[in-house]
């Protein structure tokens, strides 16, 4: 009684999920059990070759989105646009005084190549943090005197030197998009 139970339920939530495990149209022959045959992969196969199964295709469904964590820190969260104001820097002594060539999280900026993100200073982010400006994404590396504590403003590091670190000068009015914030 257990087993023929069992069978009901099954066939029930093979119905239930919408599968026709019958042939269409009766035309194909359906495998038969041979009571000698005892290799299971032959039956199996016998089964895949016999008929063809159709089946109805379940109906489309809408994934429940899962939530995501977004970061935030100090009221500033991912996705988060900003204005803000750039300025620039190099390695130099000029521009980074004793700490010359190395940013607050220790990044040697002669070791920057061209497969490194581009580093940037901010002291209202937590270093690590990536920002977007002009379609360039910028690692959040180094820290700066005051005029960094302000939201927005950013100090980027140029690599070509301290002449086009001044030449490039001070930017107004760019908006900063806040990527990814680090997270624990």
């Amino acid at each position: 009684m257990k087993k023929l139970c069992l069978i009901a339920l099954a066939v029930l939530l093979l119905l239930a999920a919408g599968c026709q495990w019958l042939p269409c149209g009766g035309d194909a022959p359906l495998p038969t059990w041979d009571a000698g045959q005892t290799d299971p992969a032959t039956t199996a196969a016998q089964w895949a070759t016999t008929a063809p199964i159709h089946t109805t295709a379940a109906p489309a469904t809408t994934a429940t989105p899962v939530p995501t964590t977004v970061r935030s820190y100090n009221g500033i969260a991912e996705g988060d646009v900003l204005p803000g104001e750039l300025t620039f820097y190099c390695e130099c002594a000029k521009c980074n005084g004793k700490w010359a060539g190395l940013t607050a999280d220790g990044t040697v900026l002669a070791d920057l190549g061209p497969e490194d993100l581009p580093v940037a200073g901010a002291n209202w982010l937590p270093l690590q943090s990536l920002v977007e400006v002009g379609g360039t994404i910028y690692r959040i590396a180094d820290r700066g005197g005051p005029g960094l504590n302000r939201v927005g403003r950013l100090d980027i590091y140029t690599p070509e030197g301290h002449e086009a670190a001044l030449a490039l000068g001070r930017v107004r009015g760019v908006e900063v998009r806040i990527v990814a914030l680090p997270g624990g």
